[in-house]
């Protein structure tokens, strides 16, 4: 007998049932062992470096800066100095136009010491990060939003 609940996951079921008979399978054959094989769709820094396709993506016509969290941050420019700190990360870039700025940083963008020296393409999202006011007090709770580079891509 069907019920309401029932019904109600019809659609659901139906929908589940054809992705699993359209999935593609071509290419690839059953595991007589039961051993998955589990592959990382994480990119490693080095490895975008190393391939132009990844790299290709990066806009580079773009306005030359962005504004985030109510700061003007350049979106790219030559890193020429990475630190870690005790707010942030923070990575030097000289822009463009000559002019060299610090920016924040996100601590996984300066783990990947790859971009020391080369032209780079920033990503930024406002973030919150210890307050200046903390003056790096571990204990102290005060935070403020900033643009915080995420990801920077070399693109020399």
């Amino acid at each position: 007998m069907l019920t309401p609940s029932t019904l109600r996951l019809a659609p659901l079921l139906l929908a589940l049932a054809l992705a699993g008979c359209a999935s593609d399978t071509s290419g690839s054959e059953a595991d007589p062992t039961g051993e998955v094989d589990v592959r990382s769709n994480e990119t490693d820094q080095a490895t975008a470096v190393d391939n132009p396709d990844l790299v290709a993506d990066v806009d580079t016509t773009g306005p030359p800066r962005v504004t985030v969290a109510g700061a003007s941050v350049p979106a790219r420019g030559v890193v020429t100095d990475i630190e870690s700190g005790d707010r942030s990360c923070y990575i030097t870039l000289r822009t463009d136009d000559g002019a060299t700025e610090t920016v924040h940083a996100d601590y996984s963008v300066c783990d990947t010491n790859v971009i020391e020296g080369r032209r780079v393409q920033v990503v930024y999202a406002p973030d919150d990060v210890m307050a200046a006011s903390c003056q790096g007090d571990p204990d102290c709770l005060d935070t403020e939003t900033v643009a915080l580079a995420v990801i920077a891509t070399p693109i020399d």
